[in-house]
């Protein structure tokens, strides 16, 4: 779970930073179809990412999703 929060991260910055880059160009060329290409798969990987991380915790490898209190006494 912790990888999948980390690519989540990784991919926001990502579109964060291209998203910027690709509002302020002018003119469309290569480099703006391999940043849109990159923008792209940052979101894929954003969703991705996020889907993993709950599909982690649902399977309750730990107890911060569950409602369950377990009782030792």
């Amino acid at each position: 779970m912790g990888f999948s929060i980390t690519s989540v991260t990784m991919a926001g910055v990502i579109i964060i930073f291209y998203g910027l880059v690709l509002g302020f160009r002018d003119r469309y060329d290569t480099k703006m179809a391999i940043g849109t290409v990159i923008l792209v798969l940052g979101i894929a990987e954003f969703v991705i990412g996020i889907w993993a991380a709950i599909c982690c915790c649902m399977m309750n490898p730990c107890t911060c999703c569950t409602t369950q209190q377990v009782s030792f006494l």
